[in-house]
């Protein structure tokens, strides 16, 4: 029996001897998995910053964008205000200019020839006095 014994000891050392080995193997892949999981996690928390910096580069590009459509809106509605502006100003010097032709139409030969210029003129040159060729009303030849 104590052969028995032995042999029975011999086999539970070489038996716990394997599970040592098995337990190492065990552990140093457990330590393994744990290492890579912490590089995945830094990584992972490396990727979520890159992406909040992308994002962020995004956000401020078309930010700037919008700025620079509504700038270019602003100057294209200020364009058009001006352009209305003028076109409404012309409209009133043409009709105004019209009602000058009809009055001068209307104008005798006799009032013609004294100067008699009909009153709506003094109003124009008034008005429109802004036109360079207009300023010098000496050379203009009509009685006021």
């Amino acid at each position: 029996m104590d052969s028995n014994l032995k042999e029975e000891f011999e086999r539970i050392k070489k038996e716990l001897s394997k599970t040592k080995t098995e337990l190492e193997l065990v552990e140093n892949k457990l330590e393994y998995c744990q290492n890579r999981l912490l590089d995945i996690r830094n990584e992972k928390d490396n990727l979520k910053k890159e992406i909040i910096k992308y994002e962020t580069i995004d956000i401020e590009k078309k930010l700037n964008d919008f700025q620079k459509l509504s700038d270019e809106f602003l100057k294209q509605k200020h364009r058009l205000e001006i352009t209305k502006e003028l076109l409404d100003d012309s409209r009133e010097e043409i009709l105004l200019l019209k009602e000058i032709i009809n009055d001068f139409k209307n104008l005798s030969s006799f009032d013609f020839i004294r100067s008699n210029y009909p009153n709506n003129i003094d109003e124009y040159f008034i008005k429109y006095e802004k036109y360079a060729k207009y300023k010098n009303k000496e050379n203009i030849k009509y009685k006021k």
